[in-house]
This record gives structure tokens, C-alpha cells and sequence, in this order.
């Protein structure tokens, strides 16, 4: 048990304080007449998890309409194949049903393969029987971001989630299909069975604060204190639950004024300096760029701003929207960037050492792919989302370069071969031109590698011309070499690859991704 009021991180989950407004709309959601399956999302710190543990804890009560609840951490140990999934699902589902199903228990403890049907089978018994099972998975980010859960995992998981006997509840940091990296994992149904509106966690709320407000029975806050407390974390856990403990603990007197609120802030600074490093990185470099302009300007009305970047920061306690109008920049935050070495040496700063430099070209990259103007959403998207696997995972931002090549293929084609049927006029070209091994783009449209083999040939070669009306030789080049690395990715074979390869790849993608929109850009021209 923790020392202070109010326990922030260690390595046991604190018990929930406040947030009565989400768990009690999460309840009444799951025991309604046809419940609903849930997704939250919330930044980094939040406190999903805290939620989600007290949500768990009141579904199991005597009176709760779920026979049993399993709490599944897909952030430790997150399963990587589809196989491995199901496995992972039914000895969780057995050691949630031990209690009040041995039987069905110990038949889900001992599958070793096929564990969809025998879930689905287990499932169908507990409907019968006109109860349920509710299951929570938390960090569902992980999961999907290897990038190797398959379409086939989800449409089953969806055929399982049909049963009235399974009710899911998934966190995650950003909306699912935001996080989905399988290209065909995105056309599954799966993700069309949550309630549409995800219940969001961010800052605590004033209601939250009253609850906070009562494990201090013997502390009172002078007229403007509170004030004080938002203008230093703007309510996010991470930073306001510390200034508290430090007024509980270590101010001796009973009535708490501003000033003493201020000197908890910053005597609490270095404590959080590390989870305010983490935050701020988390935002794209656009967020972090509004929020400077924050507080170079005190207020920016709100049409001024993209939703994106100012939802980020407001997540995270870093500004608050109210009025039309984005205002009150978190002090701790601002205290941490006063904090960063001028900006005089930038260039030395940001890329003196091997560490500093894999830490900041990541923000490079990021500012060039928002340099992309008309760039496909999908296509950004991917790019976004491989970024955010580097520095700290190369291995894992490999396997997913693939869904960057078929996304550019599919761009490729709705351009140029709409209908997926090559013109019989290219292949005899080419049948007269000797071009290597043509018979088989006869038998259909080409996949995988071959794809890039008829790419070639759409944008010229020593023998024949180009007959691409759009793509250009330049695109083809990049997609050849971005082809190469996301086979390498998906057959690494236990092989070494550290970030500075990962960045220059990604690197690869980016041009790729800016030549394919210019040819895009120019049919677009064309066109009208």
C-alpha cells in the first residue's frame, strides 16, 4: 500500500479515485437489456487501467449480471500470431470460468489447437444457460501493432463477440482502426461491433476533484488555490495526484493557500520530469508546435488550431479548450520546455550523439511526412503509425512496411488499372519487345513480387517504353526498394536491424509516398 493519498505509479494499480461519471456510464452500457461492447481510449498515464480494474472489480459482485470477468493485460506478454491469440484467450476465458465452470475450465486449460471452436462451443453452453462472460483487454494497442494479427483473428473474434454469452471491453490509446496495421485486417467487421463513441480519459474533471478533495478531510484550499492547482496540471492524473501528496504530506498547515500550491508544484517538478518527457514526446511535432504558440500568445481561438494537434494537448492536461477558445497552458509543462538547453546549438543539441540523434530524426521525418500536401489519408496513416515504432522497436516498424507497399500498389493501380486488367495492347508491346517472362501477367492480375515486375514494365525499360500514363520511373525505383525491405520484414529469420537502417528505410517510404502523390496530383490535373 502506498504512503501517500494518492498512489500515481509503482507496481500495483492504484484504486480508482473520482471518475464516478465514466464507470457508472461503462455499467450501465454493459447491464442494459441488449449490452454494448465498449472501447476506451485515453494517452499514456491516464489511468484506463485503474478504470478498468474497478470496472472489473464491480462486475464480479454477487448481484452482476456476468457469471465471470477476465482482465486480460495484452501489454505484457501480447501474443503475436493469430494462433497464439486464441490460445492466450481461452486460458484466460478457463481461469475466469474456474470458479463457477470447472468443466468448461478445464476444457478450455487443456486445447491445444483449433481454440476458436472450442471457445465458440464453450460460449454457445454459458448462452444456454442465459448467462455471459465479460472480457477486458487492456492495452489492446500492442496486439495490433505488431502488425501480424491477421483479418481471419478478428472476423473470428467478431463471430465470438456475436454470442450474447461475451461482452468485450478494449483500451487502447487511440480509436481501433486508428491502430490497425494489417492492411486486410482493416476490412474485418470486428470493428463495427463497438459503440461508436469510445469513453475517453483524460484530465480529471471538478467533480473529480471534489472526490480527491475528501482524502484530505484535514486540508482546506484558501480562495484561489484550486485555481492554482489547474493552472500547474489542468487536472491529468500524472501531475496533479503528486501536488496533492505533497500538500498533504509535507504542508503542515491546515489551510492551503495559492502560494503554497505553487511550491508544491515546483517542489514536485523533477519527481514528474520524466512523465512530462514522456508526454510531450507522445505529441506529434504539430500539437507541439500550437502548444509554443500557446503560450507565446496566452489564447488562440479554436478555428485556428486542426482538431488533431489540440486534442492532444487537451488529453494530456497540456491546455484547456473552453469558449472557442485554447488557452491556459500547463505551468509544469512550460517550467519543462524553460528547462530544455537553448536553442541557440540547436543542431549540436539534437544530433551531437548516436542517442540524440536516433531520439530527434524521428522528429525530422515527422515534420517531412506533414510536408506531404494531398497526401491519401490511408497512406499518412501508415506512415504515421510506422513512425511510431522508432527509435524503440526497428524489428517491429520492418514487419509493417508491408502494409506501406500494398496501400502505394492499391494508389497505384486505381490510377492506372482500375479495373485490375492489364491492357492487352501493353503485353503484346512487351511480347515484341523480348521482355522477360510476360505469359504470367496473362493469367490474371499479378501479386506479391510480381507486382513490382509489371510496375517496371508500366514505367519503361531498356526495351520498351513507358505505357504508365502517370507513374513515374522515380516511383517505381523507390517502390522497388521498399518492396525488398518489407519482404525482408515479414521473413526476418531472427536478423539484426538496428534504428539508423529502420529511419533510412522509412526514410525510403516517405519519398515514395511524395513521388506516388505528385503522379496522383498530376491525373488528378489531367482529368479536369
Amino acid at each position: 500500500m502506498s504512503e501517500f493519498p494518492f498512489p500515481v505509479l509503482g507496481t500495483s494499480v492504484p484504486p480508482m479515485m473520482g471518475r464516478q461519471a465514466i464507470i457508472k456510464k461503462m455499467i450501465a452500457s454493459l447491464t442494459k437489456a441488449l449490452p454494448d461492447h465498449i472501447q476506451m481510449t485515453g494517452p499514456r498515464y491516464a489511468g484506463k487501467t485503474v478504470i478498468l480494474h474497478e470496472l472489473a472489480a464491480r462486475m464480479r459482485l454477487p448481484d452482476s449480471r456476468y457469471s465471470a470477468v477476465s482482465l486480460w493485460d495484452l501489454g505484457h506478454r501480447t501474443p503475436a500470431t493469430d494462433d497464439s491469440f486464441m490460445l492466450m484467450l481461452a486460458q484466460k476465458l478457463s481461469s475466469a470460468l474456474d470458479e463457477k465452470y470447472p468443466d468448461y475450465a478445464e476444457h478450455l486449460k487443456n486445447i491445444k489447437d483449433n481454440a476458436y471452436q472450442d471457445i465458440a462451443e464453450v460460449l454457445e453452453l454459458i448462452r444456454i444457460e442465459g448467462r455471459s462472460i465479460l472480457l477486458i483487454m487492456d492495452g489492446f494497442d500492442k496486439p495490433l501493432g505488431n502488425g501480424q494479427l491477421t483479418r481471419n483473428l478478428w472476423d473470428q473474434l467478431r463471430e465470438l463477440a456475436l454470442s450474447p454469452a461475451l461482452r468485450l471491453v478494449v483500451a487502447s490509446r487511440l480509436r481501433l482502426r486508428e491502430l490497425i496495421r494489417h492492411p486486410e485486417a482493416q476490412t474485418s467487421d470486428f470493428w463495427n461491433i463497438f459503440d461508436p463513441t469510445p469513453v475517453h480519459v483524460g484530465c480529471f474533471d471538478e467533480h473529480d476533484l471534489s472526490c480527491l478533495q475528501q482524502r484530505m478531510p484535514d486540508k482546506e484550499f484558501q480562495r484561489g488555490a484550486l485555481t492554482e492547482l489547474w493552472n500547474e496540471s489542468n487536472g491529468f492524473p500524472v501531475l496533479m495526484l503528486p501536488i496533492l501528496n505533497h500538500v498533504s504530506q509535507d504542508t503542515t498547515s491546515k489551510m492551503i493557500s495559492p502560494d503554497m500550491t505553487i511550491a508544491a508544484a515546483q517542489a514536485v517538478f523533477y519527481a514528474i520530469r520524466d512523465q512530462l518527457d514522456v508526454l510531450w514526446s507522445d505529441c506529434p511535432v504539430t500539437s507541439q508546435d500550437l502548444f509554443r504558440l500557446v503560450l507565446e500568445k496566452g489564447t488562440i481561438p479554436q478555428v485556428e488550431a486542426a482538431l488533431h494537434d489540440y486534442e492532444r494537448l487537451h488529453e494530456r492536461g497540456f491546455i484547456q479548450v473552453a469558449t472557442r477558445k485554447i488557452q491556459r497552458p500547463c505551468r509544469l509543462l512550460e517550467r519543462y520546455l524553460t528547462q530544455q538547453p537553448d536553442e541557440g546549438n540547436a543542431m549540436n543539441r539534437l544530433f551531437s550523439s548516436q542517442d540524440s540523434w536516433m531520439l530527434h530524426f524521428k522528429t525530422v521525418l515527422e515534420r517531412r511526412i506533414d510536408q506531404i500536401s494531398g497526401i491519401d489519408t490511408s497512406l499518412k496513416r501508415y506512415l504515421v503509425r510506422a513512425l511510431n515504432d522508432l527509435p524503440v522497436e526497428p524489428k517491429m516498424f520492418l514487419t509493417n512496411v508491408r502494409g506501406i507497399v500494398d496501400c502505394v500498389f492499391d494508389l497505384i493501380w486505381s490510377v492506372e488499372i482500375p479495373d485490375r486488367q492489364i491492357p492487352a495492347r501493353w503485353i503484346q508491346v512487351w511480347e515484341s519487345n523480348n521482355e522477360y517472362d510476360i505469359d504470367k501477367f496473362k493469367n490474371g492480375f499479378p501479386q506479391g513480387g510480381r507486382r513490382v515486375m509489371l510496375l517496371r514494365l508500366m514505367t519503361g525499360t531498356e526495351k520498351s517504353r513507358a505505357c504508365a500514363k502517370y507513374i513515374t520511373k522515380e516511383t517505381c525505383v523507390l517502390m522497388d526498394a521498399t518492396h525488398e525491405f518489407g519482404n525482408f520484414g515479414q521473413h526476418q529469420n531472427g536478423a539484426e536491424f538496428n534504428a539508423g537502417s529502420a529511419y533510412s528505410v522509412l526514410l525510403i517510404c516517405i519519398e515514395l509516398s511524395v513521388a506516388l502523390t505528385r503522379d496522383i496530383g498530376l491525373s488528378l490535373i489531367k482529368l479536369t
